[in-house]
Formats: structure tokens, C-alpha cells, sequence
């Protein structure tokens, strides 16, 4: 899961020239929360050659979550586990209300602000058949013309998938967009074994406001009500992709 907002510097070039100083502060302001600090690869870098790239990881201690990332143009929150949304939300409000008076009182505009979550099942997508996994456990349904794959192919199954669907949303305001697709990794929430299957079937939703959409830095109630706002819309959507095999899977966790 994670929070993260795009900072739109003043400048001509769209750098963060208060970055550097920003960053020290920060460090100060959170440190008592977040005391473990990393340096990624990317802070050895010239500002000007990685901007909103992070580059800081700050945590409560090593390997622990939430984590605080700060680069320049860039803030995020990310929560593995053990996750809540009451833990996301109050990192969020804690990084809104430091990264503030890190800046001085007066962070520049943002680009956009975005709430994503990603969720992950072991599935063999190379062994399985996708177009059978999705409406019998994600109550979503792919068809295809009857000739598709046809002859040619070798598998009537695909062998990957990417999926994405964009909706203009009311409230928050903004837009809504659901991702599925396959990949290779560990799911974040399952222990690691020996025959943990590493194909795992992926979605990601995501609530974006950019521009005058974008949430108020400046003002705590309209920030954590875009906040509520964005996750009352991953909420219902989660549970309406999850209704059914999944839902009764994860009740018994």
C-alpha cells in the first residue's frame, strides 16, 4: 500500500532548489518516529541528473514498516505489514504535517496525489489458464474472438497479462484505475518457502488527483478527507474484485 504526492517546484525548470535544506529538517522533525535512515543509490546522484527520484528511506527501525521516502519533488508513504488503514493514513497525516514545516511552512503546489494498493495471489499464469483464474476468483471476464489464439498458437492459454482501466471519478476527484497483469516475485504478505510458487498474478488500484484536483497540503481536514475519500473508492472496488473464492481465503488469515 502506498501514499505518495508529487511536489510541483516553482521554478523554471520544475527542480526543488529547497530540497537540500528540506531534508535535514526532516530528518529532525521524524527522526523520533522514524529514527532508521537509508541512503538509496540514488542520492549520490546531482540533484539536476535524478529529480523526483527518492532518494531517503526513513523507518521506525531496520526493515520495519511504515517507511518515509523523500527525494526532490517527491514524498511517499508505503505500509507492507502489518498493515491497517488507520496506520497508512495517520503516516500519511504525519508526513503532510512534517514535510511542511520541513519546507518552511509553504510546500510547493502538487502535481498529483495518489493512493495505491498492491495486491498479489500466487498463481502459474505459464502452467494455468488466466482467462479461467479471473471471472472464477476476481469476478473479472476477458473475451476473446473464437479464433484467438486459434491454429498458430501452441496453448489456447496466455502465457501473460496486462490489463489496465482508467474512470473519471466524482469524489475524490480524479481519476479511478484498476491493473492487473502477471509477473515474477514474492507476494508481500505470504512467508517465504521453498515451493512458494514465484508466478503471481498482480492488480494494482490507484486513486490519482493531479492539478486543482489535488488534495490541500496546507489545510489538515481537506487533506485527510481526500485521504477517506480516495480509500472509500480502492475499499469497494477490493472487495468487488475479491467477492467470493479469494474473500473466503483471506477470512481464514
Amino acid at each position: 500500500m502506498r501514499f505518495a504526492g508529487n511536489l510541483n517546484p516553482r521554478s523554471p525548470l520544475r527542480r526543488d532548489p529547497n530540497y537540500p535544506f528540506a531534508l535535514g529538517s526532516m530528518y529532525d522533525l521524524v527522526k523520533a518516529q522514524y529514527p532508521f535512515r537509508e541512503d538509496l543509490e540514488a542520492s549520490r546522484a546531482p540533484l539536476e541528473v535524478l529529480p523526483y527520484v527518492v532518494r531517503h528511506r526513513f523507518r521506525p527501525s531496520e526493515s520495519k514498516w511504515p517507511v518515509l521516502q523523500l527525494g526532490p519533488g517527491v514524498a511517499t508513504v508505503n505500509l507492507v505489514r502489518p498493515y491497517s488503514w488507520n496506520r497508512l493514513r495517520e503516516a500519511a497525516e504525519f508526513l503532510r504535517a512534517n514535510l511542511l514545516a520541513a519546507y518552511g511552512g509553504s510546500i510547493p503546489p502538487l502535481d498529483y496525489c495518489a493512493l495505491r494498493y498492491r495486491n498479489a495471489v500466487p498463481f502459474e499464469f505459464t502452467r494455468s489458464s488466466i482467462i479461467e483464474f479471473l471471472p472464477s476468483s476476481l469476478n473479472s471476464r476477458i473475451d476473446l474472438p473464437a479464433h484467438i489464439p486459434g491454429f498458430p498458437a501452441s496453448s489456447a492459454s496466455p502465457t501473460s497479462l496486462i490489463l489496465a482501466v482508467t474512470y473519471d471519478l466524482a469524489e475524490p476527484k480524479g481519476t479511478g484505475r484498476i491493473q492487473l497483469g502477471t509477473g515474477n516475485g514474492q507476494a508481500p504478505d505470504i512467508t517465504p518457502t521453498a515451493d512458494q510458487p514465484s508466478e503471481l498474478l498482480l492488480w494494482d488500484i490507484e486513486v490519482t488527483s493531479g492539478g486543482r484536483d489535488a488534495p490541500p497540503v496546507n489545510d489538515p481536514a481537506g487533506f485527510s478527507k481526500w485521504l477517506d475519500d480516495a480509500h472509500a473508492v480502492i475499499h469497494e472496488w477490493f472487495f468487488s474484485l475479491i467477492d467470493g473464492v479469494l474473500f473466503r481465503e483471506y477470512s481464514k488469515k
